[in-house]
């Protein structure tokens, strides 16, 4: 009987412990499988085991969902501890007062001195609200065997906006009305769009927004910028106005139906993987110049809410998630660019001259503004440039009605 007795006490007592354990509840952006395998098979099981006491509850929510979610969630208090966001979104949930400035907690994590330039990121007002995760950026891809069978040097990349409309002119195949390959591969909707189109932007001396968070994307270059995009499209078609859409797996320029395109270390990641042998092919470059050379880079970083409920093992698993180990993991799993300097020294980086050479292009980077309403004005701004590259609104009439609205913002 005593035995039964004491049985059922560690029972009761393994349940108990069991229940009493404290969740720290972790949002990721993006449902990359690699990403997702390495945090629940590996990175979970890992914290746990080092810290019994707590519970690690990650969700993984798709880029276009993520501030929806995060709005409703934060401020209803049913909100992740921590969540993964771009750092252009640092000050709109800075102004909604759902996010803490990290500074006192720094020194906390793993060695925060490795992360060296990266951590400025996360800054807004002088204050630093995100610890980077991971960083992406867009470079120029093209196919060297179409080059080649245009007669084209696979040696020479695009280095002007005239040798990028002559090339793509050259590489481009059509069957009628569609195309066999594209010459080039713009993007022609959503963040993407935005994106690429920013470079081509900055390239041409403009910028999106000037410090007082006026709109200052309407100027004479960035009309320019918007009307030779609208022309690669329209007037010299080597463009799609629909976008070429990915086959399985492949991106268009693995699959053969491009000869140019934009593409971010994630993507070449993936092209590695399902498509080896278009890999070999790709060459990836700066992208070419105007007046200056530009390519869009980001960090995504892990944020704190103002409603975690208790602090202490929140910071617990902050500094596990930015540890190390966990940025190799987890920029691996991506094929990013790792935010820690030690980082860069990981057999994955070292063994990818793919990988190599976005780091490389961070000399030429530019990010999206850390403005408070950034997300609503990126919003507006793929509206109208949507509008644009589909041949619904004359470029200038675009961006001048897009600075319009966002002005309405301020």
């Amino acid at each position: 009987m005593k035995k039964v007795f004491w049985i059922f006490l560690l029972v009761l007592l393994l349940v108990f412990t069991g229940f009493s354990k404290e969740t720290v509840t972790v949002w990721f952006a993006g449902t990359t499988k690699g990403l997702i395998d390495v945090v629940e098979n590996e990175m979970i099981p890992a914290f746990e085991k080092n810290n019994p006491g707590l519970n690690l509850q990650v969700e993984f929510i798709p880029w276009g969902e993520l501030s929806t979610k995060l709005t409703t969630g934060l401020a209803g208090g049913i909100g992740p501890d921590i969540f993964m966001h771009g750092q252009a979104a640092i000050a709109g949930f800075v102004q909604n007062d759902l996010i803490m400035p990290l500074d006192s907690y720094i020194s906390k994590l793993e060695e925060p001195d490795d992360f060296g330039g990266s951590m400025t990121s996360g800054l807004y007002k002088g204050q630093t609200y995100a610890v980077p995760v991971f960083g992406s950026g867009w470079l120029m891809a093209y196919r060297r065997d179409f080059f080649e069978e245009a007669g084209l040097d696979p040696d020479h990349a695009p280095d002007t906006w005239q040798e990028l409309r002559e090339h793509a002119l050259a590489t481009t195949k059509r069957a009628g009305k569609n195309f066999e390959v594209a010459g080039i591969n713009l993007p022609v909707s959503g963040i993407d769009l935005q994106q690429v189109w920013a470079s081509f932007l900055y390239e041409n001396g403009g910028k999106l927004f000037d410090d007082d968070f006026n709109p200052v994307f309407d100027s004479e270059e960035g009309i320019e910028a918007l009307q030779y995009y609208v022309d690669l499209i329209h007037t010299d078609k080597v463009s799609s106005e629909y976008g070429l859409n990915p086959v399985g797996n492949l991106l268009p320029i693995a699959a053969g139906r491009a000869a140019i395109s934009f593409v971010n270390s994630e993507n070449m990641a993936a092209i590695k993987k399902y498509s080896p042998k278009a890999y070999t092919e790709i060459e990836l470059t700066i992208p070419p110049k105007k007046i200056t050379r530009a390519g869009f880079y980001s960090f995504a970083g892990f944020m704190v809410s103002k409603k975690t409920k208790d602090l202490d093992s929140t910071l617990k698993a902050l500094s596990f998630l930015t540890s190390k180990d966990s940025i190799i993991k987890i920029n691996e799993a991506l094929g990013s660019i790792p935010p820690r300097q030690s980082a860069t020294d990981a057999e994955f980086v070292k063994s990818n001259p793919m990988l190599r050479k976005y780091i490389e292009g961070v000399e030429f980077a530019y990010s999206n503004p850390n403005i408070p309403f950034w997300v609503q004005a990126r919003d507006i701004l793929v509206k109208y440039l949507e509008r644009a590259v589909r041949g619904v609104m004359d470029p200038e009439k675009a961006l001048k009605q897009a600075a319009s609205e966002i002005n309405k913002l301020k």
